[in-house]
């Protein structure tokens, strides 16, 4: 009898090996979708969801599962404390004959520090990658017209784009959908209508109201498009655009960014964008 209560007995050490299995697992495939995930005013103003979740849901359970990790380890800890010294003095001593490795490690661990810190590759090429994912999104999924135009009122996104809050309404309505005052967020009329606020932006469009679109880029999001994403968004030639941006003595390449290219010139990404668009 006491032998099956024994077996029966509840064992923490087991739970605790298997939250931080489950917390690793949770923590590495968020982190990774996180990695690739487009940015914030493409997510938000498209609904985006990778596997039913949005953004933020990730963004929370990559946090909470990293803190669950750090408090099992914590909780570890405290109650096997004596037991952890000794491990890391035993390791510390065996250590002294490894000394070599030690060093070795210590130099690679300060490398890859450095090395990302300074932008060197493969650190930089790593984040490029990353960054390359998110940018991708835009060329599948429309931007807003402003940065985090879904946070505004109906009121102060009919002044961004110029046209008068009644015709704004009024192409809102005139599609069903409901809207109770010009005060209420875009991000708030979709939710409630059960659609993405660029659904929104697309009803006012096609209902006829032909918004004024800014021209600049700082804070859109543009600077990281690359010259051939820019060119597919916008039909125009790689080949026309680069012999454009030679001729104003910028050598570029398609796929480098617009805030790169600014930044190597000493321009402005404004500076280079009129360029492709043969203002200058």
């Amino acid at each position: 009898m006491v032998e099956e209560r024994q077996k029966k007995a509840f064992k923490f050490r087991g739970m605790t090996t298997f939250l931080v299995a489950i917390s690793f697992v949770v923590d590495t495939v968020s982190g990774i979708i996180l990695y690739i995930a487009p940015p914030g005013r493409i997510a938000h103003w498209t609904n985006w969801t990778y596997w039913g979740l949005d953004k933020e849901q990730w963004a929370a359970i990559h946090t909470i599962f990293g803190y669950l990790l750090l408090i099992i380890v914590a909780w570890h800890l405290y109650y096997n404390w004596r037991t952890f010294i000794h491990f890391l003095w035993d390791k510390v001593r065996k250590s002294l004959n490894l000394r070599w490795e030690l060093l070795a490690a210590t130099l690679l661990s300060l490398g890859v520090f450095l090395g990302t810190l300074w932008e060197i590759p493969p650190f930089s090429t790593t984040m490029d990658i990353g960054e390359k994912a998110k940018n991708s999104w835009e060329q599948s999924l429309e931007g807003p017209p402003v940065p985090h135009a879904e946070r505004m009122s109906v009121k102060e996104f009919s002044a961004i784009i110029e046209v008068p809050t009644g015709e704004v309404l009024g192409a809102l309505i005139s599609k069903g959908y409901r809207v109770k005052s010009a005060e209420q967020t875009l991000e708030e009329i979709a939710e409630n209508n059960s659609i993405s606020p660029s659904v929104l932006f697309q009803a006012v469009t096609a209902a006829g109201v032909k918004p004024a679109l800014p021209t600049g880029i700082e804070g859109t999001g543009l600077g990281k498009k690359t010259i051939e994403m820019i060119c597919a968004e916008k039909g125009f030639s790689i080949d026309e655009t680069l012999s454009r941006l030679k001729g104003q003595g910028i050598d570029a390449e398609p796929g480098d960014q617009l805030k790169d290219l600014a930044n190597r010139m000493g321009k402005k990404p404004t500076d280079i964008l009129r360029i492709i668009q043969g203002e200058d």
